[in-house]
């Protein structure tokens, strides 16, 4: 397998988003499940996505994000175990690719976009699984897709629950989490300190870091 047949098979994994180290996955938040009843909630962490946003002003990134979720959901054909296992090939090829291009051994999933469903979860924790090296965070507000599919196999991967309305604590029945809050409110965990570091992660890796509990990320 090469670069370009991976990236016809699984769509793109990006090395170009310059707030987080290694590379990262999106795909289009037009579909997601909980997420696309958030975005109409006044007050909801999704009420003014920026995905959303990016994909309505960029074309180019409309395209590649849509994308991305079609080679995805063609993958969750759980009977098809060719199409999940070539698809799977796919990914890793590209985070391996992604990790030596950047130097960083840290995959974040869904800078847009969110889990489908239980198997897709399956699927990123095989990918995991065949990334032992790698560091993967993902952040979802797929709360019951994270309960149904239980513990995640590979210590390697960490899913972080998000709770879905700003100011709110932590989801407690999950280990790893987020949070989103306000300017001057009291926040639980760790306060993500992108915002004061020119936006991005700079040394800090606390999203991949299982120890940390629960990252709370400034409204903005």
């Amino acid at each position: 397998m090469n670069l370009r047949e991976a990236i016809e098979i699984a769509g793109t994994v990006s090395t170009k988003n310059s707030k987080m180290p290694g590379p990262s996955y999106a795909i289009s938040a037009r579909h997601c499940n909980v997420g696309g009843k958030l975005v109409n909630k006044e007050g909801s962490v999704c009420s003014k996505c920026y995905a959303l946003r990016l994909q309505n002003f960029r074309p180019n990134v409309e395209k590649a994000w849509e994308t991305n979720y079609q080679k995805t959901l063609a993958a969750l054909e759980w009977e098809n175990w060719d199409a999940w296992n070539t698809y799977v090939k796919a990914m890793v090829y590209q985070i391996k690719a992604g990790v030596k291009r950047t130097g960083q051994p840290y995959m974040r999933w869904f800078d847009s976009g969110d889990l489908i469903n239980t198997w897709h979860l399956n699927i990123i924790d095989r990918i995991a699984f065949e990334t032992k090296d790698v560091t993967h965070y993902l952040p979802t507000k797929e709360a019951k897709i994270a309960q149904e599919y239980g513990s995640i196999v590979n210590g390697n991967l960490i899913v972080r629950v998000s709770s879905p309305m700003i100011d709110q604590p932590p989801l407690t029945r999950f280990s790893t989490t987020t949070t989103v809050h306000t300017k001057g409110t009291n926040h639980e965990g760790f306060a993500c300190p992108a915002r004061d570091q020119g936006n991005k992660c700079g040394d800090c890796r606390a999203c991949w870091d299982p120890a940390v509990s629960n990252i709370s990320y400034p409204k903005h």
